[in-house]
């Protein structure tokens, strides 16, 4: 009995594969599977499961959650982008705006982008960005917007060569300013004035409302009563209301403020800017923060010092000075406070709470990191970028004054969040790039034409009374309802509906009785015909039904 079910079983099993419905259901099936497969190899090549850092939204030693705690601190927007800066073009005001770039973790997905020039179509992509989303992030700083880009072995080099610059991705060792209470990785970068953008323009201390100080009294522009008069200051002690984005200038205990346009940045592990493409003041593009003569990038990668006469010798490893820190403006000396800017920093690490936060690393906020973090003016720098791009020069801050992180090239905490952010990606870029958005619509289009052709016809069909496609497109695509017989049977249904007549008592009608209620020698003739017609006669016989049926 088991085996004879087996066998039954089996064999309708193959019958049912034979059907049509059958293989169409196993055609599907193995679409979906092979969609799946695809689309799952894409996932496992975008998302690569690592250790979180470096965002703006993490609370451990090397994420920047202090750094957003300051900003919010001030009553200012922050968000975030999780999915492609090709959103920084919806931006209404991006002279309000701080775009901040901190590690680009991880590399861009290589769509096919098209342009509208000579190269049509391009197939390969940027490091880090894509060629669109490159374009959006200097679109945007040429709009007035700010860029602030901290990186060193990350994959930033398509944005930076997009401006003239080259991060060479070797890790910078300085034996003068290493820091020997941490160890060899801790280079300090010491910026005697970090407004001095060539050697003739002198410093330019008054484009940032922190360190303007015309008369040098010690008292910001934007609070001094007389800005001309070394001898008038404050009107009475600033709050941090009336501070602003400089409120961290202000020492509350001494009640001094400090107006030190100097900076000594602390860097963990930082690589250099390329010599060759290391900044150009003639495309404004400032190198102010540079390391030591003593200083040597690996470039054999090898973590040791090979030194060689100046870097020459085969295997040797180049020696500095280095460019660490440019600044880029598209006003020269950075004299239009509304125009856009960029600050480019070889170290991704700047503004990690380890090195950002050292009142909170000293007290045990971050865990214990068995070191002891010397102050640095880390803080003090990038608040005071941040007032350089959203403060005027009387302290007004505009109420659409946000900071946005890039989180998109940053490892998710969670698998799902890195799905989410790589289908939303396709989703911008499809609607983004014209001639992608173009292609979609064209293959949608061709899918829901492929869908209206292979539709079955309605069954049973006795209850349509208007016929509207018939003459039109290919015939074969309505044979179903180019057949004679059904035609015959609508007209009869409408007459019998017209002279109120139940089926029986339009069954019992004598023939002569209905050729009266129809009245049309050419549709009684079709009546009572039995013949075969041709597409032409079907036609003409539906437009004299429709011309009989508005009688």
């Amino acid at each position: 009995m088991v085996i004879g079910l087996a066998t039954f079983s089996a064999a309708a099993a193959t019958d049912w594969l034979r059907s049509a419905n059958g293989r169409r259901s196993v055609a599907i099936v193995l679409f979906y599977l092979t969609l799946g497969t695809l689309l799952m190899t894409v996932a496992g090549t975008y998302i690569e499961r690592s250790e979180v850092h470096q965002s703006a939204y993490g609370t451990d030693w090397n994420d920047m959650s202090s750094f957003r705690e300051d900003i919010k601190a001030q009553n200012l927007t922050t968000t975030s982008i999780v999915s492609s800066p090709l959103l920084l073009e919806e931006i209404q005001s991006p002279s309000d705006t701080v775009f901040v770039i901190s590690g680009v973790e991880r590399d861009t997905i290589s769509l096919p982008s098209f342009s509208g020039d000579s190269s049509v179509i391009n197939l390969v992509e940027g490091l880090g960005y894509s060629n669109s989303e490159i374009e959006a992030i200097r679109t945007f700083v040429e709009r007035g917007g700010t860029l602030i880009m901290l990186d060193d072995f990350g994959y930033s080099q398509g944005l930076a060569e997009d401006f003239g610059l080259g991060f060479s991705g070797h890790q910078l060792y300085d034996t003068q300013t290493w820091d020997p209470s941490l160890d060899y990785n801790f280079v300090w970068s010491n910026i005697t004035n970090g407004f001095n953008y060539t050697s003739s323009s002198g410093p330019k201390t008054e484009t940032n409302p922190c360190t303007a100080d015309g008369d040098i009294d010690g008292v910001p522009d934007f609070l001094d009563v007389d800005s001309s008069n070394p001898s008038v200051g404050f009107e009475r002690l600033p709050t941090s209301t009336d501070l602003g984005l400089c409120a961290h200038r202000w020492d509350s205990i001494t009640q001094q403020y400090d107006t030190d346009p100097g900076y000594d940045l602390l860097l963990n592990q930082p690589s250099a800017f390329d010599k060759d493409l290391s900044g150009d003041e003639n495309q404004n593009l400032y190198a102010i923060g540079y390391s030591s003569q003593d200083a040597y990038l690996d470039t054999n990668d090898d973590g040791k010092l090979t030194v060689g006469f100046s870097g020459s010798e085969v295997g040797a490893d180049e020696q500095g000075p280095f460019a660490t820190y440019i600044k880029y403006c598209r006003s020269r000396n950075c004299d239009n406070a509304d125009s856009g800017r960029a600050f480019f920093v070889t170290d991704g690490s700047l503004l990690i709470n380890a090195l950002y936060d050292t009142v909170g690393v000293a007290e045990g906020a971050y865990g214990d990191l068995n070191k002891t973090v010397p102050d640095n003016d880390n803080r003090r720098w990038v608040l005071d970028a941040l007032a350089e791009a959203l403060m005027s020069g009387d302290g007004e801050i505009s109420a659409e004054a946000q900071v946005i992180f890039d989180e998109s090239r940053h490892q998710q905490p969670s698998f799902m969040g890195d799905t989410y952010n790589l289908l939303y990606y396709i989703l911008i870029y499809f609607t983004n790039d014209w001639m992608a958005m173009l292609i979609m619509f064209l293959g949608l289009f061709v899918m829901f034409e492929f869908i209206i052709i292979k539709k079955t016809d309605p069954e049973p069909w006795r209850h349509v009374f208007s016929i509207i496609y018939y003459g039109y497109g290919d015939a074969a695509r309505y044979e179903y309802y180019a057949n004679p017989k059904k035609i015959k049977q609508i007209l009869l249904t409408r007459v019998r509906n017209v002279n109120s007549l139940s089926r029986e008592e339009f069954d019992a009608l004598p023939a002569r009785e209905l050729q009266k209620m129809v009245d049309d020698p050419v549709l009684v003739k079709f009546i009572f015909e039995d013949r075969r017609y041709s597409m032409e006669e079907v036609i003409a016989v539906i437009k004299r039904i429709k011309t009989w049926g508005r009688r």
